[in-house]
């Protein structure tokens, strides 16, 4: 009975009336959506931070741990690539939109500009986030191979398996989340930006 209620009001509306209704109706469902990605962007953001940090740690320990030169420089590399790491994802900060801009279209520009900058950080994952690590792990078995007893070589090659896995996972997670996370909620503020500009 409301339904119907609903459906006679909607009819008896002016088009103008309905395209304002449409448009909150958009502005609503977008800034939810939003919302979700952002949480689970800061969410993404200090796991792979957390993770960082955690490996520069381990890495200070294995420096003054591990007696060979290669393994050092491998170990320095790491605590490079890290922090360069780190410094990837704070630098995506600058461009995440205040809620306090001064008209809600400029937000939605600036939702699009960050949302096309995680887009494009994420799809670039080969070159920050396997290619700077697999010469290392490269350099780090080199500088190994040899010294260590053999029953720790089968752990060895697990742990490089591991990695493979790892980044070879990655990839395609990252490739996921463009597709189905960042480019419907591009093309979802492309739509309401079009709208509201009308």
């Amino acid at each position: 009975m409301i339904e119907d209620e609903l459906i006679k009001i909607w009819q008896s509306s002016s088009n103008q009336e309905r395209i304002k209704f449409e448009k909150s109706k958009l502005i609503i469902e977008l800034q939810s959506s939003l919302s979700r990605l952002h949480r689970w962007w800061k969410y993404l953001e200090l796991s792979e931070t957390v993770l960082a940090v955690f490996g520069v740690l381990l890495s200070i320990l294995l420096l003054f741990k591990i007696p060979f030169i290669l393994t050092k420089m491998a170990l320095a590399l790491m605590i490079v690539c890290a922090v360069y790491l780190i410094i990837k994802y704070q630098g995506l900060k600058k461009f995440k939109p205040s809620d306090l801009e001064e008209n809600y279209l400029n937000y939605l520009k600036k939702n699009r500009e960050y949302l096309e900058v995680q887009k494009n950080f994420l799809k670039k994952y080969v070159y920050w986030g396997i290619l700077p690590v697999f010469p290392i792990m490269l350099l780090f078995n080199i500088s190994i191979w040899g010294k260590v007893p053999e029953n720790f070589i089968i752990g060895l090659i697990l742990i490089n398996l591991a990695t493979i896995g790892i980044g070879v996972y990655g990839y395609f997670l990252n490739k996921e989340r463009v597709k189905k996370e960042i480019t419907p909620r591009i093309s979802r503020v492309n739509n309401l930006i079009n709208k509201l500009e009308q």
